[in-house]
Order: C-alpha cells, then sequence, then structure tokens
C-alpha cells in the first residue's frame, strides 16, 4: 500500500451517514468509480469486480474465451493470470518473457496455434510490455488481447494507458498496488458485447439491479447464461474514488525516482533490465540485469546490508510458472467433471508442461534484482539509495 488516510476515512463516513452502501437503486460510489476510470484508462466500459483474478476471469467471459481455445500468458506472472484461463474453460500456453521481465513477442509468435484465441500480456512490477509488437502479432493472427495490468494500476505505454491498449483490460486494487480498497477489481473494454457478458459473469443479475442499465436485455437469451457474484460495494467505490485522485502524482514521483536511481546504476558500470517505456510506465520498480545468479545475489545482500530493499524475480514464489502447482499438476478444478484439461471441447488443445519449458524466463529471472520505489520517498531517502547502489556496485 502506498497511500492511504483521511480523505478516504471521511468519504466512508459520509456513505455509513447516507446508508447507502449497496451499488445498486441509489448507490453512486461504484457506478462514479466506473465512469472515471474507464475515462482514465481511455476505455468506453468499466465494471467492478471482486479482485483482479475476477478482474481476468469475466473479462474473457466477456470476450467469448472458453472451452477449445488456448490463451498465452507469460511465465512470470501471479498464477492467477493462468487460473482465471482455466476458469473459463480454456487452456492456457506459457511464453518466455525477456529482459523487460515480460511477454517476450518473438516466443508468443513461436507459441501460437491454429487453437489460439488470446493472448493475455501481464506488465509485471509497474513495467509495460511491448504492447506495439504485441498488438501487431494479435492483429496479424486475429487473436483477442486482455492486457493483465494488475501490477500496473495507473501506468502507461508511449502515450496510451495500460489496460486500454488491447481489446480487454483487468486491474487489481488489492492492499499491495497502486491504489487500494484493501481488495478489489476491475475490467475495461472498448466493446458493449465484451461488457454485457462480463457484466453478467461479475454478477448474475446485474440488469435486474439497474433497471437503466439493462433495458432491453432481459430478452436476450445470450445474456441468461449463469454467472456469479463478484460485485463490489459502495464501501470499495469510496475509497477507490478517493484513490483515484492520488494515483497521478504519486507515479510520476516513483517514476522520476526510478530514472534517477537508474543513471546513479548505468554510471557504477551496472545494467539495467529492459524498460519499454520509461516515460510513461509506473515505475515502482528499477531493476537491473546480472551475467550470473551468484552476482545478483551477492548486490541484493549489498543492499540489504545497507537497509535498501530488493528481491530476484526468481524468489516470489507463485509469481514463477514452476511454483503454478494446479497448472502443473493439469489440476484444472474442483471436479474432474468441470477440469478443462479433461473437457472433450480441449483435447486438440491441450500441451505438456514441465518445470524448463521456459528455461530462458529462468535464467533471467534468477539473474535480475528489483528495487522497489515508494512514493513517499523524501530527496534524502533517495539519495541513501543511490549510495547503497554505488556502493554494492563495486
Amino acid at each position: 500500500m502506498y497511500r492511504i488516510g483521511e480523505a478516504e476515512v471521511k468519504r466512508i463516513q459520509k456513505l455509513f451517514d447516507s446508508g447507502k452502501i449497496f451499488r445498486y437503486g441509489s448507490g453512486e460510489e461504484c457506478e462514479m468509480f466506473e465512469k472515471n476510470w474507464g475515462r482514465y484508462v481511455g476505455a468506453d466500459y468499466c465494471r467492478m469486480a471482486r479482485s483482479g483474478t475476477s478482474a481476468l476471469y469475466t473479462a474473457l467471459v466477456g470476450l467469448g474465451v472458453g472451452p477449445g481455445d488456448q490463451v498465452i500468458v507469460p511465465a512470470y506472472t501471479y498464477m492467477a493470470t493462468a487460473l482465471a484461463v482455466l476458469a473459463a474453460g480454456a487452456i492456457p500456453v506459457i511464453a518466455d518473457i525477456d529482459k523487460s521481465l515480460t511477454l517476450c513477442p518473438k516466443d508468443l509468435e513461436q507459441k501460437i496455434t491454429k487453437h489460439t484465441r488470446a493472448i493475455i500480456p501481464v506488465h509485471m512490477v509497474g513495467v509495460p510490455c511491448h504492447m506495439k509488437k504485441i498488438m501487431k502479432i494479435a492483429n496479424k493472427y486475429n487473436l483477442l488481447v486482455l492486457e493483465d495490468a494488475c501490477q500496473a494500476v495507473g501506468g502507461g505505454y508511449e502515450g496510451e494507458m495500460l489496460g486500454g491498449i488491447g481489446h480487454a483490460g483487468a486491474f487489481s486494487f488489492n492492499f499491495y498496488k497502486n491504489m487500494t480498497c484493501g481488495e478489489g477489481g476491475a475490467f475495461v473494454t472498448h466493446s458493449k458485447a465484451a461488457f454485457e457478458r462480463g457484466s453478467v459473469a461479475v454478477d448474475c443479475c446485474s440488469f435486474y439491479w439497474n433497471p437503466e442499465e439493462g433495458e432491453g436485455r432481459e430478452e436476450r437469451e445470450e445474456l441468461q447464461f449463469a454467472g456469479n457474484n463478484f460485485r463490489a460495494s459502495e464501501v470499495e467505490g469510496a475509497i477507490l474514488n478517493v484513490q483515484l485522485k492520488r494515483i497521478k502524482g504519486m507515479l510520476q514521483k516513483m517514476r522520476e525516482h526510478k530514472q534517477e536511481l537508474l543513471q546513479v546504476g548505468l554510471d557504477a558500470g551496472l545494467k539495467s533490465i529492459k524498460n519499454n517505456s520509461l516515460k510513461y510506465e509506473c515505475g515502482t520498480h528499477l531493476g537491473f540485469i546480472f551475467k550470473k545468479e551468484k552476482q545478483a545475489r551477492a548486490f541484493r545482500d549489498k543492499l540489504g546490508a545497507q537497509a535498501v530493499s530488493s528481491f530476484l524475480p526468481m524468489d516470489t514464489g507463485r509469481h514463477v510458472y514452476t511454483r503454478w502447482e494446479p497448472i502443473m499438476r493439469y489440476q484444472g478444478a474442483h471436479h474432474p467433471a468441470l477440469d478443462p484439461f479433461k473437457l472433450p471441447a480441449n483435447r486438440k488443445a491441450l500441451v505438456k508442461y514441465s518445470p524448463d519449458m521456459c528455461q530462458d524466463s529462468l535464467n533471467i529471472l534468477s539473474r535480475a534484482v528489483l528495487v522497489p520505489m515508494h512514493a513517499n520517498n523524501t530527496k534524502s531517502r533517495v539519495r541513501r539509495i543511490a549510495a547503497a547502489i554505488r556502493t554494492a556496485a563495486e
């Protein structure tokens, strides 16, 4: 969590005093956030959900992804990205990352088959994917693109906002994200059809609760499928409406700190990870990459000795595909009859998973070191981090 405080408390108190906590009917907070977040991202439609995972799942449903489809995901992302694909009934295909720690466009194209329906580029640790290349590949093969911007809330790429570049985008607002309401999420899209289907996946009665929004839809059979209940409450909406006012200034500060410290590292002889859009990204993590894992760990240890936190992405557990146990065990659902790995419709779309299938990714992840930035860092703190980087680089 970066910042939360009195402004959020006042907003919630006002909400409680009104008694309008349920989002439909007389509620205004969720609807206000959806409108403003869609505008911020540059998408026509936005629907709040309960988490980034549910946002990914409901966006996939909205896009029409399901059994018989393959969806390409990167080897470095929280396993929820791949689990959302399974929840939609499709098969995740794991592709390598490059030195940006995000989806490698070259390997992405190599993983495309006649069963591929969609791509989920994940903007990891605030660093955008190379969206120009990814969108070019998607257009070439007529594939859907769902941006996973759960770790890059509010960031951009070459002047466009992350989540609004592809056919849909998903966000997380949990405790660790740039904007937080404790736990929450949202998906955005430019497609009215995807929004309507995804909204039913979020809330099985979404258009019954809001007569104006659901006008004319109750008679549409294609929207009468059994949805879930991932709807947000007005409490999350109220918090996020305040958080949205904080995001631009926070990200600008972290970008400035990252660029300053990146130059310090380069001047000290270090090599940076690939940054696809330094001017527009989140700036939440500064990254260096070394020739060998031993050097990376020594650098991390030396930073730690000077009270500067850092980590190797290889050590982040279920953000690395080798630790996605449900995937590696082909355990796609709680019941075999619902398991995408066992569905007849997926028989030809199945792929083999092995711990060494993305060895290039493991190599990169074990040689990189990430230094978290924080919006509350003072100039003196940034100077101390700079001094630590110089010392550790030696």
